[in-house]
């Protein structure tokens, strides 16, 4: 029942019952946050290394484009 309610309210079940302040409603970026947690922490760290390359990246141009 929980699960349903967690669907419909498109929040996860952590959210729901209170253990998460993150609300994750992309489901596929859900999916990939629950893979990250069952790989090695070695493999962990090395792609979130690259992924906070990329949002770095990412956060640069988008400020110096509202500069222009």
């Amino acid at each position: 029942m929980a699960a349903k309610i967690s669907e419909a309210l498109e929040v996860s079940l952590d959210y729901l019952v209170g253990s998460s302040s993150v609300i994750v409603k992309d489901k596929k970026m859900l999916y990939r946050l629950e893979l990250l947690e069952k790989i090695s922490e070695e493999d962990k760290n090395t792609i979130l290394k690259v992924v906070d390359s990329y949002l770095k990246e990412a956060q640069l141009n988008s400020t110096q484009n509202r500069l222009q």
